[in-house]
């Protein structure tokens, strides 16, 4: 289970019906709030989170910190490209080899028209458009982009992922990139890469 949004009971049934959680992550030190909860409705699976996170939870109990080498219990599915060039945000981009997939926390966020006009005020929707953190762009919130220092030691991961091939990109904010992943992630990651 990865980055888990609050528990419900109907949430809880569907995964349930998938089959049993070994698993919990936590790819960003934003993405805690419902860990405890998940953990209390599976306590036989693993709770796995990055240094920052572990950090800011010390009341839950961790199998160990997350960083660019995956753990033994999924090494050669999932890799990691850990970023934590950013002083206030930290990021594990996790890539699953057999659906050549990405997925992606907080670095990519793609906003449809739909959802804005939901969920954000009228006067914020301009400004998720002028910072590209929209559907076909994928850019990342612009103080996160600002924060981001020594971009040259982020550019070889980013360009390793890109050179994975990924065909799929799920986001946590925002639509999934069902097909071109890998144009989609170039455009997402322009700012990164020049």
């Amino acid at each position: 289970m990865w980055s888990p949004v609050e528990r419900t009971a109907a949430l809880e049934a569907e995964i349930r019906a998938l089959g049993p959680v070994r698993h919990i992550v936590s790819p960003n030190k934003l993405h805690y709030l419902f860990l405890g909860e998940w953990q209390a409705a599976f306590p036989g699976a693993s709770l796995w989170a990055t240094a920052a996170t572990i950090a800011k939870c010390k009341e839950l109990h961790f199998s160990r910190a997350l960083t660019d080498e995956p753990p033994a219990e999924w090494r050669g599915q999932i890799d990691h490209f850990y970023f934590t060039n950013s002083p206030f945000m930290d990021e594990l981009i996790f890539f699953h080899r057999g659906s050549r997939t990405a997925i992606i926390a907080d670095l990519s966020q793609t906003f449809s028209e739909t959802f804005l006009k939901r969920h954000w005020p009228w006067w914020m929707r301009p400004i998720a458009k002028f910072s590209k953190m929209v559907e076909g762009w994928g850019y990342p919130p612009i103080d996160y982009r600002i924060s981001f220092r020594n971009r040259a030691t982020a550019r070889p991961k980013i360009r390793e992922l890109i050179g994975r091939h990924p065909e799929h990109v799920v986001v946590a904010h925002g639509e999934v990139v069902r097909t071109g992943g890998e144009p989609f992630l170039r455009r997402a990651f322009s700012w990164l890469l020049q």
